[in-house]
């Protein structure tokens, strides 16, 4: 019985074995800023902007926020997007994180994603 692999899955057959290596087809934005306040406080920030920020709100109806404050994490889904929060204390303060994968057709904007987030992670920080 032979299943086809996804379509994200490459197969290589060698010598009476299979090695499937997964390929990440999804362009990804990555965004972390180090700031001088606690993991705690940036928590706490970085959620309230996620969870209440308008602009985001209207760019998909599907838009939904769910955080886990013990472990500083979050993640943000849409029909379009999926992205992860992580916050992790550093020397003088902490480190945000947040990881956007876009579907493929979306990577043209990529670029305009990134300069957005940014702008409002800066702007939540501050």
């Amino acid at each position: 019985c032979t299943k086809t692999p996804p379509s994200n899955t490459l197969v290589y057959l060698m010598d009476k074995m299979t090695v499937k290596v997964y390929v990440d087809l999804m362009p990804k934005v990555k965004v972390s800023k180090e700031t001088s306040l606690s993991a705690q406080e940036s928590f706490i920030k970085v959620a309230k902007l996620l969870k209440e920020d308008k602009e985001l709100h209207k760019l998909d109806p599907k838009y939904k926020c769910e955080f886990n404050e013990s472990q500083l994490t979050g993640k943000a889904t849409g029909s379009q997007f999926k992205a992860d929060l992580t916050i992790k204390s550093v020397n003088t303060g902490s480190e945000v994180e947040i990881v956007v994968d876009l579907p493929f057709h979306l990577a043209l904007v990529k670029g305009v994603v990134e300069k957005t987030l940014k702008k409002k992670i800066d702007e939540a920080l501050s």
